[in-house]
């Protein structure tokens, strides 16, 4: 668990995500996601202070991200540029 989290972060560093993640998208493009695929910082914080453990908000915080990077890949094209990085994730 702690080598893929380790392998993760480092694809997740924010000089990474600004190259692949903001600046090869255009200006103001948005994907449209569902009101319960939004994680929010409040409902981790309802949930921490809850009977949930610290191992069952990371296993969370996984699968929603790797959700959101499947939406993003839903509308990439093969040639775009953030391709091979959402490939990698």
């Amino acid at each position: 668990e702690c080598e893929l989290t380790r392998l993760l972060q480092d694809k997740l560093q924010y000089e990474m995500r600004l190259q692949y993640m903001k600046h090869y998208f255009p200006i103001d493009y948005t994907v449209q996601v569902q009101y319960e695929e939004v994680l929010r910082p409040s409902n981790i914080t309802r949930l921490r202070n809850g009977t949930v453990s610290e191992a069952a908000l990371r296993y969370l915080w996984f699968h929603v991200s790797s959700q959101a990077v499947l939406r993003i890949r839903e509308v990439l094209p093969e040639k775009h540029p953030s391709w091979k990085y959402t490939q990698e994730l």
